[in-house]
C-alpha cells in the first residue's frame, strides 16, 4: 500500500471538494481538478523529516539553540534608554532654589543668635536684683557678746563631761562574770548524774514559747490570743529526757511555739548537738497521729550520720 503521506490518485469520478477514494482515504480537491498535498502527519516532531538519526537531530537542535542564545545576547533595544544630553545642563545638576532657601535660613539663624547673645551680655552687666545688700546702718546683733559667752561655756562643759566619762572605770567586770560562769559549769557537771547542757551551739534560732496547737482555720481573735500567750512564756519545753538512739546516749529537748517544732539531741561524749526543725504542717500531722504524746514522737527519732531524722 502507498504511505498515508503520499497523494492518493484513486478518487471517485465526478467528486468535488473533499472526497474519499476507493480505499477509504479522505482527500481534498479544488474545483480546477488539482489535488493539494495532504497535511504533514508528524509535524510536532521538529526535525524528524530532516535528520536521519536521533544523535544528528540532537546535534542540530543544540546548534540552533546556541545560535538563538547568541542572537539574544546581540539584540539591540528598539527604544533609546540612555540619559538625554540635556541632563548635563547646569540647572539640572545644581538646585539653585534650594541653595537660596538654605542660605536664607542660615542667615535667619545667625541673626537670632546675635540677638540672643546681645540680650545675655546686657543681662550679665546688670546687677542681680535677688541679692540683698546688707544694711550697714543697723547693728548686726544686740546680744552678740552674750550668745558668744553662752556658747563658750557650753563647749567647756561638754568637754569636761566627756573627759569624766572617759576616765571613769566601769563598776561591772564582764571578764569576772565569764570566769564565774565557767567555774559554776565545772561544779555543776561534777555533781550531776546525767550530762548537763550549759551552752548549746545552735545553727538556727530556737522557738521562744510553747502554745497549744490551734486549728488550721483559726480566726484573727485566736491569733491575737496566741500572740499574747507567746509574749508571757519564754522557751517552754514539751519534752526533755535522756534516750539511747542507736549506740549513743542523747539528751533530747523538744521546744515549740505552737507552730514549728525544734528537736535538739545533745551527745555528752563528743560534746556535740544535733538539731532538727519540724515545719508546722509536719508537726500538726505527727501531733494528730500520736494524740499529742511527744514521748512517742521521740521514739521515732533516728540518727543518720550527723543529721536527725523523724520516721
Amino acid at each position: 500500500p502507498e504511505p498515508r503521506s503520499g497523494v492518493c490518485r484513486q478518487l471517485a469520478p465526478g467528486s468535488l471538494g473533499r472526497a474519499r477514494c476507493q480505499r477509504g482515504c479522505l482527500q481534498a480537491r479544488d474545483l480546477s481538478g488539482h489535488t493539494p498535498p495532504p497535511p504533514m502527519a508528524d509535524r510536532g516532531r521538529v526535525g524528524s523529516l530532516v535528520c536521519s538519526c536521533k544523535s544528528a537531530a540532537q546535534k542540530e537542535w543544540r546548534k540552533a539553540h546556541e545560535a538563538h542564545r547568541q542572537r539574544i545576547t546581540q539584540v539591540q533595544p528598539a527604544s533609546d534608554m540612555t540619559a538625554p544630553s540635556t541632563m548635563g545642563m547646569v540647572h539640572f545638576r545644581t538646585n539653585l532654589k534650594r541653595e537660596r532657601l538654605l542660605e536664607d535660613r542660615y542667615m535667619e539663624i545667625d541673626r537670632e543668635n546675635q540677638h540672643l547673645l546681645k540680650k545675655m551680655s546686657e543681662a550679665m552687666k546688670k546687677p542681680n536684683p535677688y541679692i540683698l545688700k546688707p544694711d550697714t546702718d543697723k547693728p548686726a546683733s544686740l546680744n552678740r557678746n552674750a550668745r558668744k559667752a553662752d556658747l563658750t561655756r557650753i563647749t567647756h562643759e561638754n568637754q569636761r563631761m566627756l573627759k569624766a566619762i572617759q576616765s571613769t572605770k566601769p563598776v561591772y567586770d564582764a571578764k569576772k562574770w565569764e570566769e564565774g560562769f565557767q567555774k559554776s559549769a565545772v561544779l555543776l557537771k561534777s555533781v550531776c548524774a546525767y550530762p548537763v547542757i550549759t551552752r548549746m551551739p545552735r545553727t538556727a534560732s530556737s522557738p521562744s514559747v510553747l502554745m497549744t496547737i490551734e486549728p488550721e482555720g483559726a480566726g484573727a481573735t485566736g491569733g491575737s490570743a496566741s500572740f499574747a500567750a507567746a509574749e508571757q512564756e519564754d522557751n517552754k519545753h514539751v519534752l526533755k529526757e535522756g534516750m539511747r538512739i542507736g549506740e549513743k546516749y542523747f539528751l533530747l529537748e523538744f521546744t515549740t511555739d505552737g507552730r514549728a517544732l525544734t528537736i535538739s539531741a545533745y551527745d555528752g561524749d563528743s560534746q556535740t548537738t544535733l538539731e532538727l526543725v519540724v515545719k508546722e504542717k509536719k508537726h500538726r500531722q505527727l501531733y494528730r497521729e500520736l494524740n499529742g504524746d511527744y514521748s512517742l514522737m521521740a521514739a521515732r527519732i533516728r540518727v543518720d550520720g550527723d543529721r536527725l531524722m523523724v520516721d
